[in-house]
Order: structure tokens, then sequence, then C-alpha cells
């Protein structure tokens, strides 16, 4: 018994050596993994409004949301929950801004506003200002296609329907690399209306 005391208080050391070892490459892998996330590239979320009210057919109305559109905006703010979002951008439009009030109100921040004919301006913007950040962006049915365009990407599909809602394009800028595109879906599904 006296021969075995020096090796089990060596294997003893050796043990606690290497868990030391062990958990410390695990925390270096952890930090890694933790810097490569954050790099992992610019986010931008673009939305289309949500269902706005009935317009009276005025040239200059500004309709607000609709019950269905207020009901949208919730399900956007739970859908993106969880995102580190660094800026949201609306056009001077109230249905594009109140989209975004509410997960914006939740993240408390505000939403900038953006020239809706000016996708270069946009784009320079969130590419120098956040870079590595997330952003959402909310525009129209007829600018969000060009909008994935101006970023790089290639539009997924050729228009959005006056009827579709619930588009939700997530595009991963990356140095170096062809932005991501990537169609999600959110809230309740857009119905096409009856002929």
């Amino acid at each position: 018994m006296k021969h075995l005391k020096p090796f089990l208080l060596l294997g003893i050391c050796f043990l606690t050596i290497f868990s030391l070892s062990n958990c410390s490459a695990q925390k270096a892998s952890s930090a890694s993994g933790k810097k490569t996330g954050s790099n992992g590239g610019t986010v931008v979320y673009l939305v289309r409004h949500a269902e706005k009210a009935p317009s009276s057919g005025a040239m200059t109305d500004d309709p607000d949301l609709s019950e269905a559109g207020l009901k949208r905006t919730e399900a956007l703010k739970t859908q993106l929950a969880s995102a580190p979002i660094a800026a949201f951008f609306a056009t001077k439009y109230k249905r594009t801004q109140q989209t975004l009030a509410p997960l914006a109100s939740a993240k408390k921040q505000t939403v900038q506003l953006y020239e809706v004919k000016d996708n270069a301006a946009l784009v320079q913007k969130i590419k120098q200002e956040y870079p590595g950040k997330t952003v959402v962006v909310a525009g129209h049915s007829n600018t969000l296609l060009p909008l994935v365009e101006a970023f790089g990407g290639t539009k997924p599909f050729a228009e959005i329907a006056d009827h579709q809602y619930d588009y939700l394009f997530k595009v991963t800028l990356q140095e170096g690399k062809a932005p991501l595109v990537d169609v999600q879906k959110y809230g309740a599904a857009s119905v096409a209306p009856a002929n």
C-alpha cells in the first residue's frame, strides 16, 4: 500500500491537470465561437408593412394599419424577440412605421426613416454603420425585392402580390461572399382574395 500511495497521488494530480486544461480549452473554444457568431455577417430582415386599413382613394392618403395588420405586428415582435436588433428602418408612411413599432418598442429603440426611392443610400448606411449587426427594414410590396437586389442578393421570385403580407426576408451579408437570402413566413398566412 505504501508503494501505491505515490502513484495514486500522481494519478489524482494528472486527472486534475487534465480536467483544468480541458476546461480551459472548452472556454477558449466557446469564446471563439461567440466571436465568430457576432462576426458572422450583417443580418438584414426585410418585411413588408402589415395589412393596412382601406384607403380613401386620395393620392395623399396614408392609412393606418387595419386590425389584421396590428395582429401581424405582434407576430413580428414575437418572431424576432430573441434577435439582437441594432436598428430599425421604415419609410415615411405610417403603415411601415406602425409595423415596426411594437418590436422597436420592446427593444427600446426608435424607428429611423429612409427614402423609399433611394435604396443605395439605405444599403450604404447599414453597411457602414451596422457591420456585423442585425437590422430590420420595413418596406412595401414593390420595394422589398429591389432591396434584396440592392444588397447584392438574388430575388427569390418575381413579385410580391398585393395580398401577400406574411413574407419575412433574411439577407445575410458576409465579406467576400455572395449574400444569403432566406425566405421566411410569419403571422397568419396571407390568403388570395376570391375572384
